[in-house]
C-alpha cells in the first residue's frame, strides 16, 4: 500500500486521516495515523475484536469515551481503547480537531478505512442519521468492511454480529463486489511504476 495517497477522507463532512505509519511500514505490528475532525464530526459507540486503540491528543479537545467514561483529550494526552470495549470520539467544538491513533496489530485496519473513505469520495455511501455516520450503498460491503476493521456495535450480541457480517461479506465476495474495493488499497500497476 506504500504507492498510494498517505491521506484520504470524506468530502461530505471535511474528515480526512493520514498515514504516518502503514501496515507495509511496520510489517503489520501496528499502523499509526493522524484524524483531523471537523465540529460535530466522530464515530458511533464500537468495540474491536482484534485490535487496541490508543488515542493521542495533537490540538483541540476530542471527547473519547472508553467503558463508559468520557475524557477530553488534549495535546500530548493519551487514552487507551482495549480489546472489546466500547468506545466512540466526537469532536463536540466549534474547531478542527486533530489527533493520532495507533492500531496494535495493524491487521487489515488500513484497508478498512482506506475503503471507507473511498466509498465516500466516489458517492458510494450514504449518511445514516441515526449513526450520524456514511456506510456504504452496497449492504453487502458493510460486511466486508466491518470484518476489515474487527468493528462491532455493543447493541447487538457478537455471535449475532459475526453471523450477519460474515454472511455479507460471503456474498459480497461471491458476488464479486469485495474485489470492487481494491482499487482502494491494493496499488495499480501505475502507481507501482512511479516508486
Amino acid at each position: 500500500m506504500s504507492n498510494l495517497s498517505r491521506t484520504v477522507g470524506n468530502p461530505h463532512n471535511g474528515e480526512s486521516v493520514t498515514f504516518l505509519k502503514t501496515t507495509e511500514e511496520t510489517n503489520g505490528e501496528y499502523l499509526l495515523f493522524r484524524t483531523d475532525l471537523p465540529p460535530n464530526v466522530g464515530i458511533f459507540l464500537h468495540y474491536h475484536t482484534e485490535l487496541v486503540e490508543t488515542f493521542e491528543g495533537v490540538t483541540g479537545k476530542l471527547d473519547l469515551t472508553v467503558d463508559g467514561k468520557t475524557i477530553t483529550l488534549q495535546k500530548g494526552e493519551k487514552a487507551v481503547a482495549p480489546l472489546h470495549k466500547n468506545h466512540c470520539f466526537n469532536n463536540n467544538t466549534n474547531e478542527l480537531v486533530s489527533f493520532n491513533v495507533e492500531i496494535r496489530p495493524a491487521g487489515n485496519f488500513e484497508a478498512f478505512v482506506r475503503c471507507g473513505y473511498g466509498l465516500d469520495t466516489d458517492g458510494k455511501s450514504f449518511y445514516m442519521p441515526f449513526l450520524k455516520q456514511y456506510l456504504p450503498k452496497n449492504i453487502l460491503l458493510l460486511g466486508t468492511l466491518f470484518e476489515m476493521g474487527a468493528f462491532y456495535v455493543p447493541y447487538l450480541p457478537l455471535f449475532l454480529q459475526k453471523g450477519i457480517f460474515g454472511l455479507l461479506s460471503k456474498l459480497s465476495t461471491w458476488t464479486g463486489a469485495a474485489k470492487t474495493l481494491e482499487k482502494y488499497y491494493i496499488p495499480t500497476k501505475e502507481q507501482q511504476r512511479i516508486s
